[in-house]
């Protein structure tokens, strides 16, 4: 979370009292509250206040890696911000959508899912946003318009010019949406070497498939 003057040894003191129960009780906490702590005082307690209260203002990385998501460190939740931008749509996504994310993998992606499917944690998120802590980044990456805005393409299989990370990244540069699954509004499959049931899956939708001689066409055309 950030919160400048609250180290290990306050935190053990704050939870140990009954003060906070969890990440969300932060934003709870009073000056005279805190003041009878051990070595704390009127004055240090409002320097502790005034900090939690500008942590709600922090970026939504900070908060994707100071709640304790397994295998989400700081760069995987900075991944994870600048792909969504906010965070009721990474709660929202589906785990495939977070795997095709740029440089989040399948375990970080699991691990993700089934953190906010936690019923106590799915709690935490909406306790934290009730309390005025930021959910979302003004401009996601994903957000930002381009020659691509609009569309939603699909990637599968192995490509051979550039790893799927890089692909995705390509076509988000550009103002396109990547998914991890096929429907019929997507715009298009890429296919790589050893295709799996997506490329069944798009034929029957009809939905445009692209090898990637095509998706190289596509993004040397797309770029400025």
């Amino acid at each position: 979370m950030d919160i400048e003057g609250l180290g290990e040894s306050l935190a053990d003191q704050l939870v140990g009292s009954g003060l906070v129960r969890d990440y969300a009780d932060l934003y709870r906490l009073e000056v005279d509250a805190l003041a009878d702590l051990e070595r704390m005082g009127k004055k240090s307690a409002a320097k502790l206040v005034a900090s939690i209260d500008r942590s709600r203002r922090n970026e939504i990385w900070r908060l994707l890696h100071g709640v304790g998501i397994r295998h989400v460190g700081e760069g995987g939740a900075k991944a994870l911000a600048a792909a969504f931008g906010s965070i009721p749509a990474i709660r929202q996504a589906a785990v495939e959508a977070i795997e095709a994310m740029p440089d989040v993998g399948p375990v970080m992606a699991r691990s993700v899912r089934s953190f906010l499917d936690e019923p106590r944690n799915a709690a935490l998120m909406d306790r934290l946003a009730a309390s005025g802590v930021r959910m979302e980044d003004d401009t996601p990456r994903s957000a930002m318009p381009g020659p691509l805005t609009g569309k939603t393409y699909v990637i599968t299989g192995t490509l051979a010019a550039m790893s799927r990370e890089a692909a995705t990244e390509a076509l988000q540069a550009l103002g396109a949406k990547v998914s991890g699954s096929v429907s019929k509004k997507t715009s298009g499959l890429i296919v790589g070497a050893d295709a799996g049931t997506k490329l069944e899956k798009a034929r029957a939708a009809g939905v445009p498939v692209l090898d990637e001689a095509a998706f190289l066409a596509l993004i040397m055309k797309s770029s400025p």
